[in-house]
């Protein structure tokens, strides 16, 4: 199953990352959960509430997965979408951990930045990415670096929703853009070491 993750026969970079940060945001502790709700009808794939998945029964008696990539079903994808639900949700409990490692005054900074209509994507990354830093010497030192980034990077857009729940679909959108550029090859050997 590598090759499905690894070479797009799979779930693509986009929808993976989609899966993963809202899962992340699904499992943290949140105050925008209508907001989420909104945000999950409106992702290109469909994520799946904690509740039971609604499967569709196969003529030969096999279920499909009711998420569609590039307008069909993808038999392979709920197993592929379980593994990134169960991934999201173990970085959402030490995210946990580590959200009092964040200050609230950079919280605020950066809900204010995003609060610029005239910022550019390009520039949400850049704020991003210079907040990233200045909560570097929180990382748990016995972290891998990619994993400390990747956490810290989905529980600053948890901190920024929380501050401000209007501007959650902004965060969402930035952050996956973030992690697509600079964490997707952690991200990619994060499931192909669950899948195996």
């Amino acid at each position: 199953m590598d090759s499905e993750v690894s070479n797009g026969s799979g779930l693509e970079a986009e929808h993976i990352t989609n899966l993963l940060v809202f899962g992340f945001l699904q499992s943290s502790d949140c105050n925008f959960h209508k907001e989420l709700e909104v945000l999950g009808q409106e992702l290109p794939v469909q994520v799946y509430p904690d509740a039971d998945l609604e499967d569709e029964l196969q003529t030969d008696g096999s279920r499909a997965s009711r998420s569609f990539y590039h307008g069909r079903l993808e038999p392979d994808s709920e197993s592929q979408e379980e593994i990134i639900q169960n991934i999201a949700r173990h970085l959402a409990q030490v995210g946990d951990e580590l959200d009092q490692s964040i200050q609230p005054t950079l919280v605020r900074h950066l809900a204010t930045q995003f609060m610029n209509v005239s910022l550019s994507e390009e520039d949400r990354r850049t704020c991003l990415a210079k907040a990233l830093d200045e909560v570097k010497t929180a990382f748990p030192r016995d972290m891998e670096n990619d994993k400390a980034m990747l956490i810290m990077t989905m529980l600053l857009a948890k901190k920024v929703a929380s501050h401000a729940p209007s501007l959650l679909r902004d965060v969402f959108r930035t952050t996956v853009n973030f992690i697509n550029q600079n964490l997707f090859s952690y991200v990619r050997s994060l499931v192909r070491n669950e899948m195996d």
